[in-house]
């Protein structure tokens, strides 16, 4: 017998909308997955994730009417009509339906109330997933790397940390990552008892998913059995500065490439899900006075949030936990990376190649860096 429902929990009436709308960086394809994958069994608890990509970036786009994301220029254009279905959808489902893109998290004061207005604010409850301020450092600065810039880390971190002029990468890195104006813009449109901020703690790597199963009635494990199998883990130091080399080598490093995405988006992918990193392979590290910086920031947050009224999910003080690091890190790039690495990454460029030369003669050459990856493989001890 089904659970029953429990959308009390946020107090959405039928053909209400649960609007996730992020930030960055905080799990968000982790429980886009999970829900994407569970979209075949979500009806039996009057939930639906409509459509059949894993996050609802067009819908956003068309809400927010522009382009989204680092590439803007070539990003698609945003369809007028697309939200304004999505919302008639929502409200013809008997249940409730869940959107979920962090670009919604971007949008302005005028956007968010459209957004709020279009939805009807009886109609809307708003998740906004948040992470310690800290960790969510390296993992924005690698972002900027898959997006084509070649910014070294320790550089990056003293802009957006430390400087006044915030240039284009800087800016929006602020504009998503300001979690006090983010929760406080969509708090006052849609009221404070229509926001819920979801704790992601990355000590719980399930709890994720056990939050959004409890917002949205779900029964235990529902999302938790759909997630994604494939890591969605970090680069290496080594993996990092290869792909930044190779930004700073065909791109320029300023912003996207002149490569194609299907090789540039194969050679990522491939280098993350394919590949397990050895235990000695160095990680990246933030230093102690950027630590320092996020955590006084953290707190910042974490006080105006609590001051807000919304509705929280898990301990807040997680957000601006302080953490410990190196006084300095080294600046200078690893000398060397992994063969494992290189050879995985040029795979996975191979596979997403539309600019391959025959197909015969990119088979044989997969076929000769398997080999290779074969005889390099540490053998077994008998």
């Amino acid at each position: 017998m089904a659970a029953p429902n429990r959308s009390n929990v946020l107090g959405l009436p039928e053909g209400g909308m649960a609007l996730h709308i992020g930030v960055h960086k905080t799990g968000t394809t982790a429980i886009q997955a999970a829900l994407a994958n569970s979209r075949p069994v979500l009806g039996q608890w009057h939930v639906q994730y409509p459509g059949n990509r894993q996050a609802h970036r067009l819908i956003a786009s068309s809400a927010m009417d522009r382009r989204l994301g680092w590439r803007v220029g070539g990003s698609p254009a945003p369809e007028p009509q697309a939200w304004t279905k999505f919302v008639q959808d929502a409200h013809a489902f008997h249940g409730i339906t869940v959107c979920s893109s962090e670009f919604f998290a971007e949008s302005d004061d005028a956007t968010v109330q459209k957004i709020v207005k279009d939805v009807g604010q009886d109609q809307v409850h708003v998740i906004v997933t948040l992470r310690n301020f800290a960790r969510i450092l390296p993992s924005a600065w690698q972002q900027i790397l898959k997006s084509g810039y070649a910014t070294a880390y320790l550089p990056w971190l003293q802009h957006v940390l430390t400087s006044e002029e915030l240039e284009p990468k800087a800016s929006t890195f602020w504009n998503r990552h300001r979690h006090d104006l983010v929760v406080n813009r969509w708090a006052a449109a849609a009221g404070p008892e229509r926001v819920t901020v979801v704790v992601v703690d990355d000590n719980d790597r399930d709890g994720i998913y056990r939050n959004f199963e409890y917002l949205l009635g779900l029964p235990e494990d529902t999302l938790l059995n759909h997630r994604d199998a494939a890591p969605n883990r970090s680069m290496t130091l080594a993996e990092a500065e290869l792909l930044r080399q190779l930004n700073l080598t065909l791109g320029g490093g300023k912003g996207w490439r002149p490569y194609s995405d299907q090789v540039h988006d194969g050679l990522i992918k491939a280098m993350i899900e394919r590949r397990v990193p050895e235990p000695d392979e160095p990680r990246m590290q933030t230093p102690q006075w950027a630590l320092d910086r996020a955590a006084e920031l953290g707190q910042a947050y974490v006080d105006a949030i609590r001051a807000s009224g919304v509705h929280v999910v898990g301990n807040l003080d997680v957000l601006s936990e302080h953490l410990t690091g190196p006084e300095s890190v080294d600046q200078a790039p690893p000398i060397s990376i992994p063969i494992s690495a290189a050879m995985t990454a040029m795979l996975g460029a191979l596979d997403g190649s539309r600019l391959s030369p025959e197909r015969s003669t990119t088979t044989r050459l997969k076929r000769r860096i398997r080999r290779l990856q074969t005889d390099l493989r540490p053998k077994r001890r008998t």
